[in-house]
């Protein structure tokens, strides 16, 4: 992939800003919603465990080019003022159906140091039609430590894609009854409620380079030979990458085609060193004049995107011959 550089860094009051989701609107500008951490937490052990002063919210960005310059609209567009949301709000997803954006983002209801903390860390919602304001819809996901949700709808039914971190990672897809009430909280809870969470595995863990399991990345981008996954893949020595996944138009729980190796590694000093290193992480991705566009955060400290042509893309999906690799069946990965 091309890299565009560095989009969002931390400034004044922030120690970082950093896996940001993005969408093209229809006035032809490109929005961020940018997880912004501010200065003077520490961290204290692995992935997400900082001392109690952590917090986290959400900001708002606009460019009038995929590449930017982005500028800041929204310092706290979405703010950790619910008790579900009191210590963090952060990695959202953006996406639209009919004429409401809806963001999903992980909610974290206590302090990270505290030694249950994994049992306040769950998926919450906001909607917005304007990206002035936003609504809270509380959060949505499964009773269970889980992240990295998002909405989207495929031949006219819809899907919550979300990660299982209850045991180890992994990609579930859980397709929504007709007619669901996407903002009523209750109806979430009822939908959860004896559900057989299993039968909604998508991808877990696999190669070395998936050693450790996936997330969702990007919201699925539908093109002419199915719907495109930008997601994250975590190897067993803890590098974070980013892959691709073609999924069936009709029946999204259907691989169609998937990347033997990564698109993007950690190579570039901002995606090497940072309060978490090695990382490159996907949360937003937008199709534009033939290039897939992947907004990231590098390193768990600043914002960047990438850019590839669609054509390699294809190429990369064993889609360029009309030939699609045939993906291997799901397994689930350990932590």
């Amino acid at each position: 992939m091309k890299r565009h550089g560095i989009i969002v860094s931390p400034t004044g009051d922030l120690g970082a800003t950093f896996n940001p989701a993005a969408a093209r609107l229809d006035d032809g500008r490109y929005v961020l919603l940018v997880r912004s951490v501010p200065a003077g937490y520490e961290k204290i052990g692995p992935v997400n465990s900082f001392t109690g002063n952590y917090t986290s919210h959400i900001s708002l960005w606009d460019a009038q080019t995929p590449t930017g310059p982005f500028n800041l609209l929204d310092e706290k567009a979405i703010a950790p003022d619910q008790p579900f949301d009191q210590y963090g709000a952060e990695d959202p997803r953006i996406t639209k159906v009919g004429d409401t954006y809806y963001i999903f983002y992980t909610s974290i209801a206590k302090p990270l140091d505290q030694p249950d903390a994994g049992d306040g860390i769950r998926i919450a919602m906001a909607s917005t039609k304007d990206f002035k304001t936003f609504e809270k819809h509380g959060a949505i996901g499964p009773d269970r430590r889980c992240k990295a949700g998002l909405v989207f709808e495929s031949a006219g039914n819809l899907f919550f894609m979300w990660k299982d971190e209850q045991v180890h990672e992994r990609t579930m897809l859980t397709p929504l009854p007709k007619n669901f009430d996407i903002k009523d909280g209750k109806a979430w809870e009822v939908f959860w409620t004896g559900r057989d969470i299993e039968k909604d595995l998508l991808l877990g863990a696999g190669g070395k380079h998936e050693g450790l399991g996936v997330e969702p990345g990007a919201p699925p981008i539908e093109i002419e030979e199915g719907l495109l996954l930008v997601y994250s893949s975590i190897s067993s020595d803890f590098n974070w990458t980013i892959s691709l996944l073609l999924l069936d138009k009709n029946d999204p729980t259907k691989i169609l085609a998937k990347s033997d190796k990564p698109m993007l590694r950690p190579e570039m000093d901002y995606e090497l060193k940072g309060d978490v290193n090695n990382v490159v992480f996907p949360c937003g991705a937008v199709i534009d004049d033939g290039r897939l566009y992947v907004y990231y955060g590098g390193a768990d400290k600043i914002c960047a995107v990438a850019s590839e042509s669609m054509d390699d893309v294809r190429q990369q999906l064993g889609l360029a011959t009309g030939k699609a690799s045939s993906p291997k069946p799901p397994v689930q990965g350990k932590m």
